[in-house]
């Protein structure tokens, strides 16, 4: 299953691409990635709406509070 990752610094407001960090695989490269697989456990490829419905879906989790507690709730 091929990837491909992008990552931002903090701070970084993200409107050039030149903001980001793209690669194949990358770590540690700024503060935040998000790795995105050109297809899903069955070998279907992902749309640009599947990604964007799941980045959704994060930021619910992120606005609902729980993953800055002590003990997150998964």
């Amino acid at each position: 299953m091929a990837a491909t990752s992008y990552s931002i610094k903090r701070g970084v407001d993200g409107f050039k691409i030149s903001d980001f960090t793209v690669g194949v695989l990358a770590p540690n490269a700024d503060d935040i990635e998000l790795r995105i697989n050109t297809t899903d456990a069955l070998g279907v490829n992902l749309t640009r709406k599947d990604v964007v419905q799941i980045l959704e879906a994060f930021e619910r989790l992120i606005e609902s509070g729980p993953l800055f507690t002590t003990t997150p709730v998964l």
